[in-house]
């Protein structure tokens, strides 16, 4: 699934960061920037994650969270609850 980002029809802010920064934020997922996984996993997803997102850690892709090993190389990410939305 691709992120459907946040757009304002009417912004009459004077400096508004989605509208006039460019700030790319998904309405679905919440994640903004860095914090964006290569596809949305259709599903708010938390704080936690979304800074893991950031370093790198994890990302979300395929259908499915990976989680980044020391040899850079992708492995699942099991604990992650995709109902739910949170890792256990």
């Amino acid at each position: 699934m691709k992120h459907s980002y946040v757009t304002h029809a009417n912004c009459d802010r004077e400096h508004c960061p989605v509208c006039h920064g460019g700030l790319a934020v998904c309405a679905v997922c919440g994640a903004g920037e860095g914090e964006l996984t290569t596809d949305c996993p259709g599903v708010p997803v938390p704080v936690e994650i979304r800074a893991q997102v950031y370093a790198g850690q994890v990302d979300y892709r395929f259908g499915g969270w990976i989680v980044r090993s020391e040899d850079s190389q992708p492995h699942p990410l099991t604990q992650f609850s995709h109902h739910e939305g949170v890792i256990a």
